[in-house]
């Protein structure tokens, strides 16, 4: 399950990577006003433009210039979107590019002073982060409106007044008109309205970021809830399995030994399947966990087989093999009516299949439908090489163990008789792992 921390920092990984080109796009829309400043489609000088527009390049491509040495030329395994100095990096700038547009070129570019706070918001609710940038937005407003009053190049009659267009280039003229009457004049009647409303949509943005963040919290919390409940009724499936092989171990020894060595070999062979390109797309990792919790009820339906049967050590008779074969309908029909509450129904189909199939043959002359190539699903396919396998090479009452090498060339000789030839293809580059693994001593867990 995934926490909220995780899920933040991989939020503010994208906020970084959207803010970043954000900053480039501004980088971009500078180099075109410079373009059409030449054609003095403007009301400024070049020099003043020039000057304006230089400054916010370079700051908007800084972040970018970082990315470029810190992710691609050095190559270091944490992103800088992950680093946290590079969102205040960012938010940073973002201020820096407002206060230069706001001093050279117009008092009403003020107002984008909310955008570092609605920056800010693409982040995790930090408080003191929020306080410091209000703070700074507000103190910035007057700041900014006093440089553009002294240092601004684009006139405005209001703000300058009594001086003309002409007058106002002289700095001095400026001056003479800063009486502290006319300073507090543009503060009350400038900064005051521009300041109260910057505070209104830096509130806004603090509420609805918070906002945000409790209702992500409180979806975490409902998403973790609803994967502790999945994980205890699989806990609750993978039990009943457990138990289910329990009880035929509990009959029989070997068979108990059967069932939890089949499962390795189902695994090793299964998960060699999905590197190939014809099971990848089916043999997914879903698929492999299912039949690897399915493969040790193969043998379930044997808890109905008579003792005298399957503890016979001699071999059967017809009529007692036909007794043994209806293992595989009532080892599908035990599934289907025990686990029938599973909510996993593709598990419970798979298990089902698993159990009825697992003797079927691939020339049509197994049991007990006498499907053939592929009617039969490739669950009970597989299963068919393991289950043989290890009756080949394990040591049953009626038996004695046969040596793996033999086991081994006996499987691939019944290719395209008893077993799917494309799987036997795939089997022989994994026959070292069945030898090892038949070779294994099962843990206690396992036992």
């Amino acid at each position: 399950m995934r926490t909220s921390e995780e899920i933040y920092k991989e939020a503010e990984k994208r906020a970084n990577k959207f803010n970043m080109y954000g900053l480039l796009f501004m980088a971009l829309l500078a180099i075109i006003v410079i373009i059409l400043g030449a054609t003095h489609l403007f009301p400024l000088g070049m020099d003043v433009l020039l000057y304006t527009m230089i400054g916010l390049i370079l700051n908007a491509i800084a972040p970018f210039m970082i990315y470029i040495f810190h992710d691609i030329v050095f190559k270091n395994e944490e992103s800088v979107f992950e680093k946290t100095f590079y969102k205040y990096l960012i938010i940073g700038i973002t201020f820096y590019i407002v206060i230069d547009l706001g001093i050279a070129l117009s008092f009403h570019a003020i107002l984008l002073l909310a955008v570092p706070i609605l920056v800010a918001a693409q982040y995790k609710s930090d408080k003191n982060v929020f306080v410091f940038i209000i703070i700074a937005s507000i103190v910035m407003v007057p700041i900014t409106l006093y440089g553009n009053y002294f240092f601004g190049n684009v006139y405005d009659a209001n703000l300058l007044k009594p001086l003309t267009a002409a007058e106002a280039e002289d700095i001095q003229n400026r001056i003479d008109i800063a009486t502290s009457s006319r300073m507090w004049e543009i503060f009350l009647h400038y900064a005051m309205p521009r300041m109260i409303v910057l505070a209104a949509i830096d509130y806004m943005a603090i509420t609805m970021t918070g906002r945000t963040s409790e209702l992500l919290h409180t979806q975490i919390d409902l998403s973790n809830k609803v994967q502790e409940q999945m994980t205890k009724r699989s806990n609750i499936q993978s039990e009943i399995i457990f138990h289910l092989a329990d009880v035929i171990e509990s009959r029989d020894i070997e068979t108990g030994e059967h069932i939890k060595r089949t499962k390795r070999y189902v695994s090793i062979l299964a998960h060699a399947m999905q590197k190939d390109d014809r099971y990848e797309k089916i043999l997914t990792n879903d698929y492999i966990q299912r039949l690897e919790e399915a493969a040790p009820l193969h043998d379930i339906g044997k808890i109905v087989v008579s003792d005298l049967i399957l503890c016979k050590p001699g071999k059967l008779t017809d009529e007692e093999f036909e007794k043994m074969k209806i293992h595989t309908t009532k080892g599908g029909e035990i599934i289907k009516n025990i686990l029938h509450n599973i909510d996993d129904k593709k598990f419970l189909n798979m298990a089902y299949d698993v159990a009825t199939t697992h003797h079927e043959k691939w020339n049509g002359k197994g049991y007990p439908n006498g499907l053939k190539e592929e009617e039969i699903p490739l669950s009970g396919r597989i299963m068919a090489v393991a289950d043989v396998f290890d009756a080949l090479v394990a040591e049953r009452v009626y038996k004695k163990p046969i040596p793996v090498e033999d086991a081994i060339n006996i499987i691939i000789n019944d290719a395209g008789t008893h077993f799917d030839p494309n799987i036997i293809e795939i089997f022989k580059k994994v026959t070292v792992e069945f030898k090892e693994a038949s070779q294994e001593k099962l843990t206690d867990e396992e036992r």
